[in-house]
């Protein structure tokens, strides 16, 4: 290294890799603003009501109805 040649700034020789693919757990869709990668939920998902279970049960009649 001579005189005039300026150190490398520390930090500066790793190289970048991408942000990981994360996609919403609803819908599938990537997901790219930073909450919604936290939440794994996209904008549209994170507003809708929640799924409720429905149970179809075969029930006996009530004697004497």
């Amino acid at each position: 290294m001579t005189s005039t040649e300026q150190p490398a700034l520390p930090g500066t020789g790793v190289q970048r890799r991408t942000a990981p693919l994360v996609r919403c757990r609803e819908c599938h869709r990537p997901l790219r603003a930073p909450e919604s990668r936290w939440k794994r939920l996209g904008p549209h998902c994170a507003t809708a009501p929640d799924r409720t279970m429905r149970y179809d049960i075969d029930q006996d009649p009530i004697p004497g109805t």
